[in-house]
């Protein structure tokens, strides 16, 4: 029977993700498919499934991950083992689950609680390191320092960022020495720690690295670009291929799958949608498209474009829109965001899964200058995050209401410069 787990903290301590009251609103920490692993933040807990069984073995330090929405929770005193805890009922799907956590000081209390995700530091690399910002720092605007540096050795064109189900950090660099993939502990990468390297020379010759992603959590995809008459198009490696990585250290003979979408000759950002379809932007052919899922271990294959949307020339705004897109992502309604930098402006399509997309206006930004391409974020706040050069050379991070348009943060940074890529890490 599937378990799905509702995390409270209540009083007697700062709860790192949910703040206990008589009823209210709070927080909770979201994203990990339940019930493959369950994550918790209270350093002491006692979990019961729905029908009262203990479940001590789901016990774990880290993060208990739920999607976001509303949910009706009753909470009484109890007891486990002779000690004070708050037994908590939570209505997720029809399903009933019951989470103690052992506190010694408990209360009695109920209400409705949103849950909201948190997306956790956002990370942005520049042409030679990586840096980790928190969002509420950047939230303020202003001059902000990041928390944590990866300053990357014999690297100046950092090209791709993804975070592995166990946390780990993936890095890959473009060729200007080699084409490598380096993995960093979960945020450890201070510059103490000596990365996993692996050099995908192997594959062939000019494999210029655009973007990583861990589809569905645990594939690992790597798209490149093709340029110098290299290969356009995706290597795949399953689940436990791209883990064995770390294990023996070495890459594998070949790629599980390499994918190779017709047309395409630039591709520059990758994207997932919710029911894990790949969605890839094309920078040569102004187009951004869905190419499938479900291609793990499926050797070499050719596929064609799905639901594609065309760049072309807007006689209203008298501008070339969707004009080499860089980035793109999925925001937590399902709107599908695309960063196009020749212009630049942002585009955003409402109902892109559906094959019947709605466009909304794009987001014009040609007010500054991008000497290199920007990423393009989303995050559980419902905000729009892209990276931005301007011409006094320091780096910004800018943040937009996903609704509206408006910019809610400009923040600046004189370390991270030519932000190139960002991605939130949820650890």
């Amino acid at each position: 029977m599937t378990l799905l787990l509702l995390l409270l903290a209540c009083p007697g301590g700062e709860p790192d993700a949910l703040v206990c009251a008589e009823g209210g609103t709070g927080t909770l920490r979201a994203g990990l498919d339940l019930p493959d692993e369950v994550w918790v933040t209270a350093p002491s807990l006692a979990i019961y499934a729905a029908d009262g069984t203990p479940m001590e073995s789901m016990t774990a330090s880290g993060d208990l991950e739920l999607p976001g929405g509303r949910y009706t929770i009753a909470a009484r005193r109890g007891t486990v083992d002779g000690s004070p805890v708050g037994a908590a009922f939570g209505l997720l799907d029809d399903t009933v689950a019951r989470v103690c956590v052992v506190d010694g000081e408990t209360t009695t209390w109920s209400g409705t609680w949103e849950l909201q995700p948190s997306s956790g530091k956002l990370w942005t690399l520049s042409r030679e390191a990586a840096y980790a910002f928190d969002p509420t720092a950047l939230a303020a605007g202003g001059d902000v320092e990041p928390e944590l540096t990866i300053e990357v050795p014999r690297s100046n064109d950092l090209r791709g960022f993804a975070v592995d189900p166990m946390g780990n950090l993936w890095i890959a660099t473009a060729p200007t020495y080699e084409t490598r993939l380096l993995v960093y502990p979960p945020r450890g990468a201070d510059g103490s720690v000596e990365p996993a390297e692996f050099n995908l020379e192997a594959y062939g010759s000019w494999a210029q690295v655009a973007a990583l992603d861990f589809q569905a959590k645990d594939q690992l995809w790597v798209l490149l670009k093709g340029s110098n008459e290299g290969f356009a198009g995706l290597w795949g490696f399953g689940p436990t291929q791209a883990l064995d990585w770390l294990a023996t250290g070495e890459v594998p003979e070949a790629p599980g799958t390499t994918l190779t979408v017709e047309g395409v000759v630039a591709p520059e950002g990758i994207a997932e949608d919710a029911s894990h379809r790949m969605w890839l932007a094309d920078m040569a052919s102004d187009t951004v498209f869905a190419v499938g899922s479900g291609f793990q271990d499926a050797g070499e294959l050719s596929v064609s474009p799905e639901d594609q949307f065309l760049g072309g020339w807007d006689d209203e705004t008298g501008t070339h829109t969707l004009n080499g897109p860089t980035a793109l992502g999925f925001d937590d309604s399902g709107r599908l965001w695309v960063n196009y930098w020749t212009n630049p402006a942002l585009a955003r399509f409402d109902d892109p899964s559906s094959g019947g997309a709605t466009r909304a206006p794009d987001l014009n930004v040609r007010g500054e200058v991008l000497e290199l391409p920007a990423g393009l974020v989303t995050d559980h706040a419902g905000r729009v995050w892209y990276g931005n050069e301007p011409q006094d050379g320091a780096g910004e991070l800018v943040a937009l209401d996903g609704e509206t348009g408006m910019e809610l943060a400009r923040a600046r940074s004189a370390d991270a410069l030519s932000p190139t890529t960002l991605v939130f890490d949820p650890q």
